[in-house]
């Protein structure tokens, strides 16, 4: 039986430490909701990292992250691996990334080797994600919940 991938709006709060100091910036974003359970509550939180579907980045960025999830476009790091949280501030992938193994299996997408990662050291981090995955979705709904939740996207642009 296929793992069950929806998608939910979340918001990260913002906080200003003085008038004119630094802060945190509100980011609105959809998380992805595998079996009911949150996986930014489970992994992408403790970064302070949001989703690759962030309403505040810029829209062309977020539909060539999307297509990485899709399979459509080249990952940007090495040995397949593919940004599922990104840096809540910039999304930068320099400042770190809750990646993932994602590839086709027959019918299905399957998430698997969770880490954390960077664009400038070689080594990625698995201490906390070992019990994550794998995830294996159905390709066809796999592909619509994403395409739907750009959509959705757009509607949370502020």
């Amino acid at each position: 039986m296929a793992d069950q991938l929806t998608l939910a709006p979340l918001i990260r709060a913002g906080t200003k430490i003085a008038p004119r100091g630094p802060g945190k910036s509100e980011r609105h974003f959809l998380d992805f909701v595998i079996n009911g359970s949150s996986l930014w509550e489970k992994i992408g939180k403790r970064n302070d990292t949001v989703s690759i579907l962030c309403a505040e980045y810029v829209p062309a960025q977020t539909i060539k992250a999307l297509n990485r999830l899709l399979l459509t476009e080249p990952t940007e790091i090495p040995n397949n691996r593919r940004c599922v949280f990104i840096c809540s501030e910039c999304g930068d992938l320099g400042c770190g990334a809750v990646t993932a193994l994602i590839t086709r299996k027959g019918d299905s997408i399957v998430w698997e080797e969770f880490g954390f990662e960077n664009n400038y050291e070689p080594e990625i981090r698995w201490a906390g994600y070992e019990n994550v995955g794998p995830f294996a979705f159905d390709a066809k709904e796999y592909e619509q919940t994403l395409r739907e939740g750009l959509e959705r996207l757009k509607g949370m642009r502020v």
